[in-house]
């Protein structure tokens, strides 16, 4: 299994997967759209993704964007999108796309890693926490919806 940091000429592989990923959370097929969006992340440096492999056939990916803890001064991570969808070992292959997150807020002196994911999401729960992910007991999540046509957020409630 190879890790290796999404480039611009690795967008051929991941727009279909990313696709794929969207069309998990019951979002239309899109991928002209998705093109652009990642790219647009790539170029700005808005986001860090990390592509898995397995002999040279995409099997997954994880996508972070930075942020920063006023409280405890420091960079953040949050982790967006996780989606592991192919290879032998899919334990193995979300085990290495989390280190090399890990690794990325090692490097860039972050203090942690946030997620966010659905109540029904078990099986990913299960992964956060057996990699060592804890759960927040003291916060609840809110958000605004800024745009009534945004049908990504209509998956929020």
């Amino acid at each position: 299994m190879k890790i290796k940091t999404c480039e611009i000429n690795d967008l051929e592989q991941l727009v279909p997967a990313f696709d794929s990923y969207r069309q998990r959370y019951k979002q239309p097929s899109e991928p002209q759209k998705i093109e652009q969006f990642l790219r647009k992340m790539l170029e700005q440096q808005t986001s860090t993704i990390f592509l898995s492999y397995e002999d040279d056939e995409l099997t997954g990916f994880i996508q972070l964007y930075p942020s920063f803890s006023s409280i405890g001064l420091a960079p953040i991570w949050t982790l967006n999108d996780f989606y592991v969808f192919g290879g032998i070992g899919r334990k193995q292959t979300a085990e290495a796309l989390l280190n090399a997150a890990k690794d990325l807020c090692k490097e860039t002196d972050a203090i942690r890693i946030e997620v966010t994911t659905r109540k029904e999401n078990h099986r990913l729960h299960k992964i956060y926490r057996d990699y060592g992910f804890e759960k927040d007991y003291k916060y609840d999540y809110y958000f605004l919806r800024v745009n009534e046509q945004d049908i990504a957020s209509k998956m929020l409630k």
